[in-house]
């Protein structure tokens, strides 16, 4: 059953009116139960039935006395010696109350069909643990539907978490970078260049992945890397001679897959945070390879200021938002490592091939 059933299903479930049906179910079947438990034995099923109601109402303040003051307000919330202490009080108090009204009814019934009712019927004992049996029957039923309940918002958390990060990501195309290719589109426009249509069309493909393919968890790899590939093409543009990319990539699988935008957030930081225009050599370095545990992506560049590596890369926005999305979706199948010096700057990422939670 995928999640998304699952959740429709619960949540059906949860509705107010589905729920009174449900309890309204239970404890008649807990009715049923007792007087059939009960009363097997006995000669007459009335009376034990009018014996079983007299003495249900105390399961079923017990069982939600526990269930709805309890165990919202001091289990969970981790004030677990305040529960323990008021469990037991409550133990103790319903355990008075249904001895009194056992020898009420005792009492009651002393002179009147006394002899119809079976032993097990008047055993203190064996009423007390009928009672207590239901009772945490229901707050069984309760810590369950809490814990699937718990699960589903810490889905739709991570779903909301994943979500979010991923729009964060989408802009993280540096606007001078798209300024300076239209630029640059324009000049060669004005020339009549032949690139025009190819700046156009990486730029296009570019824009088209990062705004509308990558609302998917995972993409595939060589989408990723086409884009890249588009990026760095408009770079190259950008920068013209004064660039110099070392760009490797090994064969990789058809059939590997990747969280979107995770490689291009790390070019382009590298881009926006180790490249500049004012340098007269820049160089860039990328060196991709899979076997059949892994994939390595490594990324190298100069540094150009150390605050702003600092802040854009080690301790940046982008680089944690990836970090965080690796987390949820890979645990500890990954590894993110940051490597620098006095002159360069390196990123290195790993994920273990196949393997996602």
């Amino acid at each position: 059953m995928n999640k998304e059933r699952k959740h429709d299903i619960i949540g059906y479930i949860g509705s107010r009116k589905i729920r009174w049906l449900l309890h309204v179910v239970f404890w008649l079947a807990v009715l049923g139960f007792y007087t059939l438990f009960f009363g097997q034995r006995n000669v007459n099923y009335r009376i034990t039935f009018s014996f079983v109601v007299i003495l249900l109402p105390v399961t079923i303040v017990t069982t939600y006395f526990l269930n709805y003051e309890l165990i919202p307000n001091y289990l969970l919330k981790k004030r677990y010696v305040k529960f323990f202490q008021y469990f037991i009080y409550t133990l103790i108090v319903s355990f008075y109350i249904e001895m009194v009204t056992v020898i009420i009814i005792f009492l009651s019934v002393a002179e009147l069909n006394m002899h119809e009712l079976h032993p097990s019927n008047t055993n203190a004992i064996f009423l007390i643990a009928g009672m207590y049996v239901v009772v945490f029957l229901g707050v069984a039923v309760k810590l369950v539907n809490l814990y699937n309940s718990n699960q589903l918002e810490i889905q739709k958390l991570k779903s909301e978490k994943i979500e979010a990060e991923l729009k964060f990501l989408k802009a993280q195309l540096h606007p001078h970078f798209l300024f300076n290719t239209l630029n640059n589109l324009y000049a060669l426009t004005l020339e009549r260049s032949d690139k025009a249509a190819d700046v156009v069309l990486k730029l296009s493909e570019l824009l088209d992945y990062v705004l509308y393919e990558c609302d998917a968890e995972l993409v595939s790899l060589e989408k990723e890397i086409k884009q890249i590939d588009n990026y760095l093409e408009l770079e190259k543009l950008r920068f013209g001679s004064r660039l110099d990319v070392d760009y490797k990539i090994d064969e990789i699988p058809s059939n590997l897959t990747i969280p979107p935008m995770s490689l291009m957030t790390l070019v382009e930081n590298s881009f926006k945070h180790g490249i500049s225009k004012s340098m007269d050599n820049s160089w860039i370095k990328i060196n991709l390879t899979a076997d059949t545990e892994a994939f390595n992506f490594k990324i190298e560049n100069p540094k150009r200021r150390a605050k702003s590596i600092n802040q854009g890369l080690s301790g940046g926005i982008g680089l944690e938002n990836l970090r965080s999305r690796l987390n949820l979706i890979y645990k500890e199948y990954y590894s993110l490592l940051i490597n620098e010096n006095e002159s360069t700057f390196e990123v290195h990422l790993m994920i273990k091939i196949n393997v996602k939670s």
